[in-house]
């Protein structure tokens, strides 16, 4: 079976967005971070980066399984919710530091669905 040059970098680039693997995920061009819930109770990164102020998230689900998302000791500011809906949107001001982003459906959080943000 032979492969076009395009298949074979396809390939290549959905291999390297797959699974976590200690990356860190700098916000996207257009300043929106974006989280991807996998069905396996896990973020598509352990660590994510966001620049201080106002940080646009898009939490989008990759699977069939409903997940949350929050920032640890900020649950009032920010609560998204994967499901039916595939993807949710948000805003939270954020000061610079390091905060744990979470899934808190019972047994997610517990199971690792949890990720470092680093705010500068």
């Amino acid at each position: 079976m032979r492969t076009t040059p395009a298949a074979t970098i396809g390939a290549a680039l959905l291999l390297s967005a797959c699974g976590g693997g200690g990356s860190a995920l700098p916000p996207t061009e257009d300043g929106v971070l974006r989280v991807v819930a996998l069905d396996k109770q896990d973020f598509d990164a352990d660590m994510y980066e966001a620049a201080a102020g106002e940080v646009s998230i898009e939490y989008v689900l990759d699977g069939f399984q409903s997940h949350t998302l929050t920032v640890e000791g900020l649950e009032d500011q920010l609560h998204l919710e994967v499901g039916k809906a595939s993807v949710a949107t948000a805003t939270i001001n954020l000061e610079p530091g390091r905060y744990m982003l979470y899934c808190d459906i019972a047994g997610h959080r517990a199971s690792g669905m949890e990720a470092r943000l680093l705010v500068s």
